[in-house]
């Protein structure tokens, strides 16, 4: 019966979590207005701490569902239960309409993942879960300049507005069919609304116009996988010492999505006056190219772990359905390291902490005239136990993203990660009392 309630609180509390995540905003930046959006460093807090790296993680009490062989690693007798939230600042620099440079802040936040994973055998886990792919949000406007127009219809503004993002839900399995040998599958069920709105307003003292908010919506709604391994070359036996190489690939795949259009328009006096449909909802798909990730590793002696990493997906064939500037090549660097004095140790509760460092470099798939926006950070964190081996993990990233030349905008931000992951052990046991 406690089982069966326990249970039924973690389903509880991932279906609560779930009805309002797709409301979350987790990202503020005009260049989300190209492509798919952000696509930002993907993982949860433990993989963001050391710099996003995932293709070498293998933790019995963590899930890691970057690389599905990871799976195969959890404790053979639990239940894992991860839920994480996610916090930005972001400071704007650059020009606007007549080239005169301003600055801006902005801070977003909400839920960033839920995720179970449990195993079936001692060679063999399940993971599942919901984690973000690509965030829009954004807030422009400008003033008519044209003076035909301004002496006829006087200061228009237009005012041009983004949020949303893409979802991706996680099943996957992780398998070791020899020692030291581990691969993976994850089907993957992308989802989510990218929203933008244009509106055409005038001048309030003017009531003989309409305003317009002309509304475009992206749904997005497919599936792909990806597939994974993780293999382990031993280098000394004595001191636990190892080499750990990884890899996950994702095919090309076409996504599906659905164009809604509808504008309002509404007189000055705030007063409804009409909605038009101005074309039926239109089937289309965009192209998600091959991703590959892969990364090796150095571990010792379970308190050392240091990563180097390399992914590329290249989306320079890819319509860019929502502006005309097309998209690049995007390329990442990551480093990490995960450093545990002592995860047993009995009377430092400081040594049984995880230290992580990190960062990364990233040549965005994002290309605005022919600047590609790089975006570059440094990342740390930590691992606290809570109790046994459950554990909240805070990471922290700083980062720079685009160029103010070229009348660009740069953009300066902070992130903060925070997470539980639930370790319940033994979790196929019945507790017995005297």
């Amino acid at each position: 019966m406690y089982k069966i309630k326990r249970t039924l609180t973690v389903l509880a509390f991932s279906f609560l979590a779930l009805t309002v995540y797709s409301q979350n905003l987790n990202t503020y930046s005009p260049y989300s207005r190209f492509g798919v959006g952000i696509i930002s460093n993907q993982g949860f807090t433990q993989n963001l701490g050391m710099g996003g790296i995932s293709q070498v993680i293998r933790n019995p009490y963590a899930i890691n569902y970057l690389n599905p062989a990871s799976y195969s690693a959890q404790d053979s007798m639990s239940f894992i239960f991860d839920f994480g939230v996610q916090g930005s600042s972001t400071t704007f620099a650059g020009y606007d309409q007549y080239l005169q440079k301003y600055t801006a802040n902005s801070s977003t936040g909400g839920i960033h993942h839920i995720s179970i994973a449990f195993p079936v055998s001692k060679k063999w886990g399940v993971a599942a879960g919901i984690a973000p792919f690509s965030n829009v949000g954004y807030s422009m406007f400008r003033y008519e300049t044209d003076p035909v127009l301004l002496s006829t219809f006087g200061r228009i503004k237009y005012e041009h507005i983004g949020r949303g993002g893409i979802n991706q839900l996680f099943v996957g399995t992780g398998y070791s069919p020899v020692k030291n040998l581990s691969i993976g599958f994850n089907l993957l069920y992308y989802f989510g609304s990218l929203d933008y709105n244009n509106n055409i307003l005038f001048p309030s003292s003017t009531d003989d116009y309409t305003n317009a908010f002309i509304k475009s919506s992206l749904v997005v709604s497919d599936i792909s996988y990806n597939i994974g391994f993780q293999y382990a070359i031993i280098l000394n036996k004595e001191t636990k010492s190892s080499l750990i190489i990884g890899a996950t690939v994702e095919n090309k795949q076409s996504i599906n999505l659905k164009h809604k259009w509808i504008v309002d328009l509404q007189g000055n006096n705030s007063n409804f006056i009409d909605s038009v449909v101005p074309y039926n909802d239109l089937k289309k798909s965009f192209t998600l190219p091959t991703s590959i990730s892969t990364g090796f590793a150095y571990s010792h002696k379970n308190k050392l772990l240091a990563s180097v990493e390399y992914f590329t997906q290249d989306w320079s064939k890819t319509e860019a359905f929502n502006t005309n500037d097309p998209l690049s090549k995007m390329e990442t660097f990551r480093t990490g390291i995960e450093y545990t004095p002592n995860v047993k140790d009995l009377k430092s509760y400081f040594k049984k902490v995880n230290y992580r460092f990190g960062g990364y470099y990233k040549n965005s798939n994002i290309l605005v005239g022919s600047t590609q926006i790089s975006d570059y950070g440094i990342t740390f964190g930590v691992g606290l136990p809570v109790r046994s081996n459950t554990r909240f993990n805070v990471s922290f990233e700083l980062g720079k993203r685009g160029t103010s030349e070229n009348y660009l905008i740069k953009e300066t931000y902070g992130l903060i990660n925070l997470s539980i992951t639930f370790h319940d052990s033994p979790w196929f046991f019945k507790r017995k009392y005297n």
